[in-house]
């Protein structure tokens, strides 16, 4: 019997197939965006400490604005419209004063600062509807128009320039503005005394936005 030889073939070597590396991190990258939030943290950080600053310069403000409204209308309004709304204002300038007091005992852990920029601004939201009431309960019902005007606008002028934070001055000025205006209406006031009120602050709130851009622009020119 004859031997067969039989060629068995041979297989076949598997495809080639590319091998997917984990990508390697760069070092300077991470580095660059860790240094970025690092920055972010700490412009915020600062932000937030200078507006812990300013708080009992804006509770003085609103406590001297109060006793000196009462000094000089005593006479022309009641004494119990005038004594409620000075205890209005001064549940403000309390609540200031103990969210300040609470935030200072850690003045750079940015979670009190935070949860006390949320307490302020919930206050002096507060504080503007307080403020808007006395055109109502301070004031003597002939106030001209100039005057309604000057005891909003003025107090939000001084308040934007205290703070020197467009939001948080908003935050007064939005509700001492219409508050104000509904007053001036409930006083028996014209429409055109309301309208000039709000014109008052629309005027304040500009010159709030020019303020903040040009404070932002002077930092961007410090930093270049």
């Amino acid at each position: 019997m004859s031997a067969r030889l039989r060629m068995t073939p041979a297989p076949e070597a598997p495809e080639a197939r590319p091998v997917d590396l984990p990508e390697t991190p760069n070092p300077a990258h991470a580095y660059l965006s860790r240094l970025a939030a690092l920055h972010d943290e700490a412009a915020e950080t600062a932000h937030l400490a200078n507006l812990l600053g300013r708080a009992p310069w804006t509770a003085g403000l609103l406590g001297l604005g109060g006793l000196g409204t009462a000094l000089v209308c005593a006479r022309s309004v009641s004494s119990f419209a005038l004594a409620a709304w000075l205890m209005l204002v001064t549940f403000a300038v309390a609540a200031i004063g103990r969210s300040y007091g609470k935030a200072i005992e850690e003045p750079f852990d940015r979670a009190a600062l935070k949860t006390f920029a949320r307490d302020l601004s919930a206050i002096l939201l507060y504080a503007g509807a307080a403020w808007g009431a006395g055109l109502f309960l301070a004031l003597p019902a002939d106030l001209s128009l100039g005057g309604a005007i000057a005891f909003t606008a003025t107090i939000g002028a001084l308040i934007v320039g205290i703070l020197r934070a467009r939001d948080m001055a908003f935050s007064f000025l939005v509700p001492a503005t219409a508050v104000g205006a509904f007053s001036s209406l409930m006083r028996d006031a014209s429409l055109t005394d309301a309208l000039g009120i709000l014109a008052g602050g629309l005027l304040v709130a500009a010159a709030a936005t020019l303020l903040e851009r040009l404070l932002t622009a002077a930092s961007r020119t410090e930093l270049g």
